[in-house]
């Protein structure tokens, strides 16, 4: 054997680090699509979960004060236009439900607030039969439609309303129906 004839194998060759670096990029860049898949789909969950309580919580804080009511006594479209002697399916920008005389609070107030984050509204709820409402009820609101019942009737004769609230987050949309009647409605239908 001659001296130079004798070869340590001590590291690796190019193409064994280049075959293992391909390997290792492979398994990073799956976990990484994983990762961002399952990122993605909490921050979904976490919107529509967020859209699902706000819903919850609207629905439940108008059927409490719309059954204590008699009747709409103000309804304002989102034109600005006063329609509560009508009857037509609407979109409302501002809402007054008056009490019986025999109630705590006169009426109660719900305005539709512009959030100036988004492209969404705010509803704001006050006391009162006139005024304005200040206090904060719920967000994302994209619109309020509302109907009379019975349908013929107009929103001042109504024994009550069908109300769709349409919510958006981040173009993730989701829409809640409830219909509820005055309950302190003295009057015969």
């Amino acid at each position: 054997m001659r001296p130079n004839s004798i070869r340590l194998n001590n590291g690796f060759t190019l193409i064994e680090i280049l075959i293992t670096l391909s390997l290792a990029g492979i398994v990073i860049s799956i976990v990484l699509s994983l990762l961002i898949t399952n990122i993605r789909m909490f921050h979904k969950t976490d919107k529509d979960i967020e859209l699902q309580q706000q819903g919850q919580f609207i629905i439940g804080f108008l059927e409490e004060k719309i059954l204590e009511s008699d009747k709409i006594v103000y309804l304002e479209n989102m034109d600005n236009e006063l329609k509560h002697d009508t009857n037509e399916k609407l979109n409302v920008k501002k809402i007054i439900f008056k009490n019986s005389p025999s109630a705590k609070d006169q009426g109660y107030i719900f305005y539709l607030s512009k959030d100036l984050n988004a492209n969404t509204y705010n509803l704001k709820y006050g006391k009162g039969l006139s005024g304005a409402a200040t206090v904060e009820v719920g967000n994302y609101i994209e619109k309020i439609q509302i109907e009379p019942i019975p349908l013929n009737s107009k929103y001042t004769e109504a024994k009550g309303i069908t109300i769709i609230l349409y919510f958006n987050i981040d173009e993730q949309k989701k829409s809640f129906t409830t219909q509820l009647c005055f309950r302190n409605s003295q009057r015969r239908y």
